[in-house]
């Protein structure tokens, strides 16, 4: 990747998770959540593809799942705890991203996981 592309996504990443961050600060319950999920899924849609690029895996895999749980919550509605547990996806990612490393970055993925079977079919 040349040193101009990486610039240019690392400032639309940064640019999505502070719009996240907005988002996220005027919703305070899994209804409000719903109600803007699109709007956030397409930010973490567009984090989940440049992060792994720009070896960000961790802020990649975050948005990854993330994005599953928004995308279910588009087609069928209403996931109970989604509010807090997207906030603070959004407040790992960007903790990561800006550098400062967060180790249990697989532990978080898992407590999504297992927070919301029925999106991963487990």
């Amino acid at each position: 990747m040349s040193d101009e592309f990486l610039t240019i996504a690392r400032q639309e990443i940064q640019a999505d998770l502070d719009s996240l961050e907005r988002i996220l600060a005027v919703c305070h319950s899994d209804s409000q959540l719903y109600e803007r999920s699109n709007d956030i899924e397409s930010h973490l849609h567009k984090i989940k593809g440049l992060a792994p690029m720009m070896n960000q895996d961790k802020v990649g895999e975050i948005a990854q799942v993330s994005d599953m749980v928004l995308k279910h919550m588009i087609s069928n509605g209403v996931l109970n705890g989604s509010c807090k547990i997207i906030l603070e996806a959004i407040q790992k990612m960007n903790k990561t991203f800006s550098g400062h490393d967060d180790s249990d970055m697989k532990n978080f993925t898992n407590k999504i996981r297992d927070a919301f079977p029925q999106v991963f079919g487990l």
